[in-house]
């Protein structure tokens, strides 16, 4: 019983620091200084899942929930924290650098959450559905434009 409060514990702390890593990156977009936050943002990623950004990418697809789930004991609220996240550094990354291979690789991950979760969970969300038609033609706009610029 102790064990099972010790672990719940842990994994509600590493949802607020989620949280917290989500809140200050959303502020930090408003104020127009989001290059900063994302350093920040992986310096905290690794404190709180012992992983950078690029940790994460480097995972492949089909095992990155599980990777994610053994290394870092997240639920499915965490996981959609984690994937919210990487959406928000893409989008950001994609204003600067389109065509860039880790924005695809952030998007690619970000979905792959939203679809487990939604495999997973118990109750249809809106949200998250919408979530993943948003990363699915983020993706789509990508192949688009370096199928253009390799025709160019």
């Amino acid at each position: 019983m102790e064990q099972e409060d010790y672990i719940k514990r842990q994994i509600d702390q590493l949802g607020r620091a989620l949280g917290k890593i989500l809140a200050d990156l959303i502020g930090l977009k408003t104020r127009g200084e989001m290059s900063e936050g994302i350093e920040e943002a992986d310096q905290a990623l690794k404190n709180a899942l012992n992983l950078k950004i690029d940790d994460l990418i480097s995972i492949p697809a089909e095992k990155f929930v599980q990777t994610l789930q053994e290394a870092g004991k997240l639920n499915n609220d965490n996981l959609t924290i984690l994937a919210d996240l990487l959406v928000l550094i893409a989008e950001e990354l994609d204003q600067n650098e389109p065509e860039n291979e880790k924005i695809k690789n952030l998007y690619m991950r970000s979905l792959t959450i939203y679809e487990h979760i939604d495999k997973t969970s118990l109750t249809y969300s809106v949200d998250r559905h919408n979530k993943i038609m948003q990363a699915m033609q983020a993706m789509q706009a990508m192949q688009t434009i370096e199928k253009i610029s390799k025709t160019l």
